[in-house]
């Protein structure tokens, strides 16, 4: 390559680095709001990690799903920096908390924000295979969900959404047969 294709190169990458773009050869696509998201939705759920941690399981998803090239995965690649600085981007969003110092959380603090989805992953993560009387598990999953998806809540109401939410999900898993009616009152996880 000459050099000035090679310095043509290099203002190309610093021209889409300001209008936003990560120059970044295997993750697709490479705006910074799209890589956000895709970061946030493999984090979500997985409850507070080193950020380090952080970096490299969606590095890892990332190159699982054919969006990142291995040889950018490495601290100091071009996909780490870029996973790194949509993390950055979502602490400053909001998209992200630091629950406590060197941690990182994927948050969705909002009970209205969650999907029937995101509920139901909340049940089947607080539940084991022991019984577990309804409402306690209905409880159960509300407090897996603050301290791994960062939901706040003061007080859980019998009517609220987190509840409501929560008890539509149990019906769900009930009839798909990823939760079983225990008897008396108890449900477990299948």
């Amino acid at each position: 390559m000459t050099a000035s294709g090679n310095r043509g190169t290099k203002l190309s990458a610093a021209k889409r680095e300001e209008d936003g773009a990560i120059p970044v050869s295997g993750i697709l696509p490479t705006d910074r709001g799209a890589q956000l998201e895709w970061v946030f939705e493999i984090l979500f759920g997985l409850g507070p990690l080193p950020k380090e941690d952080a970096i490299r399981t969606a590095a890892e998803a990332l190159k699982n799903l054919g969006l990142a090239e291995y040889d950018d995965l490495d601290r100091g690649g071009a996909a780490w920096a870029a996973i790194e600085r949509a993390i950055d981007a979502g602490l400053k969003q909001g998209r992200f908390d630091r629950p406590k110092r060197g941690d990182v959380r994927a948050v969705r603090p909002d009970p209205k924000d969650y999907t029937p989805d995101d509920w139901n992953l909340c049940l089947i993560s607080a539940l084991d295979r022991e019984p577990t009387a309804r409402e306690a598990a209905l409880r159960f999953a509300a407090y897996w969900a603050a301290s791994h998806m960062g939901l706040q809540f003061a007080r859980l109401h019998p009517a609220g959404v987190i509840l409501t939410g929560l008890d539509a999900a149990l019906r769900a898993a009930l009839e798909k047969g990823q939760i079983i009616d225990a008897g008396s009152g108890c449900v477990r996880k299948a």
